[in-house]
């Protein structure tokens, strides 16, 4: 809900208004493809999460030198009299040139309800993990329905699409029951038993969201994710839908405590979108626990925020993950409590904590900047990302001016990005576009 506005006089002038940010981890991304896939199939999508398709489709901000990170900021007076647009953005390194080896565990749901569609898009993302692996890299395999059964451990592979990984792959097959709590608690047992301190170590859940998660294996989750001495092991998420008849309530249980990635596959080539171009920004870190702080002048409050969570205590917002090649997108409406009380000389300061992902080491980034500077500077980026809120926040509503107007704001920046050429079809394949 839009808070209520709040007069100058009942502000302090010498405090000023610091928030803590987050938009969740930058390679959680699954509400875009769920959209894509209701749209393309004729219904209006009904689970929209504005801040992964910040995720999801890419702004391209400068990368920073390894292993640095980067911040920007951008502003546009907003469409109503005393409002600003301000886009916060933190931009991680690349991909270094050699990855580290990868520990892959992956947890396949092979129930009934994945006959079909869903475990051919299960072999899909198998089969683009598998060929991104090399030399050395350790792949466990188990897959759950009513028993769990172990189809590989402890495998060491001889490079890309591995012949023993590949035949495990061919054989996945439908049929029985759902244990998940079993599944994962045997799919964890495998990852602790090959850790590697020196190695990504990922649990990859593949389901088609049919199961439930009870609290006390998400503890389970959570507590591996957050190991106190070294990199926890994380759990990405795979929806494989269809989504007519799929929730997404268990993966966002599962990912949230897992601290990885969250992704949705509406065809097999989004598998290897997700998991063969983009392998190192769904399952690598470049930076661990980052928190995002900005300090603005006194006389601002939050009229609306596109992210995660927000607020004015830092313990309340969770510190998120970022990947390498990608960047955290924080884009919320500012409003003051009187226009006359805006000076565009006042100081706003962008501040981003972090650790690094093995060592742990605390790191800070300071961005000194004004309103005035912001308002002045570059602000396509801040239109690109105004343009994909637009079309998220318009799926949310179906409304037929809603979803025009978005399009209006996508048709004017798509030429700057051609993720926007993809929403502008979407756009118009909308049920409800008039």
């Amino acid at each position: 809900e839009e808070p209520e506005d709040v007069a100058c006089e009942d502000l302090d002038p010498t405090k000023s208004l610091v928030l803590y940010l987050s938009a969740d981890d930058s390679n959680s991304m699954a509400s875009p493809a769920e959209a894509r896939e209701m749209i393309r199939g004729g219904a209006s999508p009904w689970s929209v999460r504005t801040y992964e398709f910040l995720n999801y489709y890419g702004v391209d901000f400068p990368a920073p030198a390894y292993p640095n990170l980067a911040l920007f900021a951008e502003a546009e007076p907003g469409d109503e009299d005393g409002t600003f647009d301000l886009l916060l953005a933190v931009r991680s390194h690349e991909a270094v040139g050699t990855r580290r080896p990868i520990t892959l565990t992956a947890v396949v749901d092979t129930s009934g309800s994945m006959e079909g569609t869903p475990i051919a898009r299960a072999r899909a993302a198998m089969r683009a993990l598998s060929s991104q692996l090399r030399e050395d890299d350790i792949v466990n395999v188990l897959t759950w329905n009513t028993e769990n059964l172990v189809a590989l451990e402890g495998r060491r592979v001889i490079g890309p699409n591995d012949p023993l990984l590949g035949s495990v792959i061919d054989d996945l097959s439908a049929g029985g029951g759902t244990d998940l709590d079993g599944g994962l608690a045997a799919g964890y047992q495998l990852a602790i038993e090959h850790y590697g301190a020196d190695r990504m170590n990922r649990v990859v859940l593949i389901s088609d969201g049919g199961a439930n998660v009870g609290e006390t294996q998400a503890d389970v989750i959570g507590l591996q994710s957050e190991d106190a001495d070294q990199e926890g092991i994380y759990l990405v998420g795979v929806g494989t839908g269809p989504i007519n008849s799929y929730s997404d309530a268990l993966m966002d249980i599962v990912t949230d405590a897992g601290r990885g990635a969250y992704v949705y596959l509406d065809s097999e080539e989004e598998a290897q979108r997700i998991f063969g171009e983009r392998f190192d920004e769904t399952m690598e870190i470049a930076a661990r626990a980052v928190r995002v702080e900005v300090t603005l002048p006194w006389y601002f409050q939050m009229k609306a925020f596109y992210g995660e969570e927000w607020s004015e205590n830092p313990e309340e917002v969770d510190p998120q993950h970022l990947a390498p090649g990608d960047a955290t997108l924080i884009l919320q409406t500012l409003k003051a409590c009187s226009d006359e009380v805006v000076n565009l000389e006042d100081a706003v300061r962008l501040r981003a904590t972090w650790q690094t992902p093995l060592t742990r080491e605390d790191r800070e980034l300071v961005l000194e900047t004004t309103l005035g500077a912001m308002l002045a500077g570059d602000r396509s980026h801040l239109a690109q990302a105004e343009a994909i809120v637009a079309y998220a926040e318009a799926l949310k509503t179906g409304d037929p001016g809603d979803l025009a107007a978005a399009l209006a704001k996508v048709e004017a920046v798509r030429d700057l990005n051609p993720d926007l050429g993809e929403i502008a079809d979407l756009l118009r394949a909308h049920p409800s576009m008039p």
